[in-house]
């Protein structure tokens, strides 16, 4: 096995990243060392890179990662739903580690909001062992980290975004707790927004509208059950609110998810909720996204804010048996758009930040 590994390191905001290399450490009691395959870049590996999230620096980015076991430490034979693991297995993990003991992980069911929690993608990787995001050769997952066995015919750029992206709209839409029949305004069309909009579709929901400024992105989201799409470039508040009431018999919709990461789309959201709806917010997820709302509107009008940040392993799980099931009904493989090698890191920055893309991967 190689001694030293290659990763792709953010030194200071608004910089190109690095190609820097690390000693590969010992495999400790619990550990997995993976050899990555490929990571796609998330919507929060931007936020932290232009200086909008505050972020500990050095650091190796990227958290949408699979790849394939390369050796276990002790005491490691099963992954979370018990399925055997060997070296070459292909895996995902929660981007989360966890200790499983703490007030939130034990008492409130809230694993994401551990009191000693670390996650892939988000923290330093000045100490050894040094390979702890997606932007890199390798990544050792740690014994708190609920892994995933990745089925077979489960294509690899398919199952990158899972552990983020689509695990995450699981867990909104399990809050919301949808019902067939139920009408959703999804505000956003990038990846977020197209796995929830497959998602409602397979819930049985009824319009599934879709909102953003692309209408590429639009168009492409039509491809995974939205029922109506609309531009809202220029589209005064009021006048979205009335077309979406018009669509929904002049009630509004049930539910209405923000996975577009502006947070002065939150207000419109909530006015076309019905009496009674729920708005789930999950885009923003960076200091600073204020916005203002009449409170009064809140209680006349019964409605329910959640916010819903990552998620729990059953989210994941969940979304992997997703795709699995639905890879031929949904054509997820086109939600990678564009690739590129781990030495090409700064194109691929930009590409995603340009909005041109739906996902960009980092292929190795």
């Amino acid at each position: 096995m190689a001694e030293t590994g290659k990763a792709a390191v953010m030194t200071r905001a608004k910089a190109p990243l690095e190609i820097r290399e690390y000693p590969l450490s010992p495999v400790e009691k619990g550990w997995v060392l993976v050899r990555i395959k490929c990571c796609a870049i998330c919507g929060s590996d931007l936020h932290t890179w232009l200086g909008t999230r505050p972020s500990p620096t050095p650091i190796i980015l990227g958290h949408e990662i699979m790849g394939e076991i390369l050796e276990m430490g002790a005491g490691v034979a099963r992954d979370s739903g018990g399925r055997p693991l060997q070296v070459g297995d292909r895996i995902t993990w929660t981007i989360m580690d966890n200790c499983g003991k703490c007030y939130y992980c034990r008492e409130k069911g809230l694993m994401m909001k551990c009191l000693d929690l670390k996650k892939y993608g988000h923290d330093s990787c000045a100490a050894p062992p040094h390979f702890v995001g997606g932007f890199a050769e390798y990544c050792y997952v740690m014994p708190g980290t609920c892994v995933i066995k990745l089925p077979d015919g489960l294509p690899d750029e398919v199952a990158a975004s899972a552990n983020c992206a689509l695990a995450t709209v699981v867990a909104g839409w399990d809050v919301a707790r949808l019902q067939p029949g139920d009408n959703v305004l999804i505000q956003g069309a990038g990846t977020l927004g197209i796995y929830a909009a497959a998602l409602a579709k397979t819930y049985g929901c009824n319009k599934i509208i879709v909102t953003d400024v692309m209408d590429s992105r639009l168009e492409f989201i039509k491809r995974f059950g939205a029922t109506d799409v609309v531009n809202v470039r220029g589209v005064p508040d009021a006048e979205l609110v009335a077309l979406i009431q018009g669509m929904t018999r002049g009630f509004g919709v049930d539910v209405a998810l923000e996975v577009a990461g502006r947070p002065e789309v939150v207000p419109t959201g909530l006015k076309c909720l019905r009496k009674g709806g729920q708005y789930i917010e999950q885009g923003n997820v960076f200091p600073g996204a204020a916005f203002t709302y009449d409170a009064s509107d809140i209680i006349f009008r019964w409605l329910t804010i959640r916010g819903v940040h990552n998620y729990d392993t059953k989210h994941l799980e969940w979304g992997i048996d997703f795709l699995q099931r639905y890879q031929h009904v949904y054509p997820f493989k086109d939600i990678v758009t564009h690739r590129y090698a781990l030495d090409q890191i700064n194109a691929a920055m930009e590409m995603a930040h340009s909005g041109k893309a739906i996902r960009v991967a980092i292929k190795l």
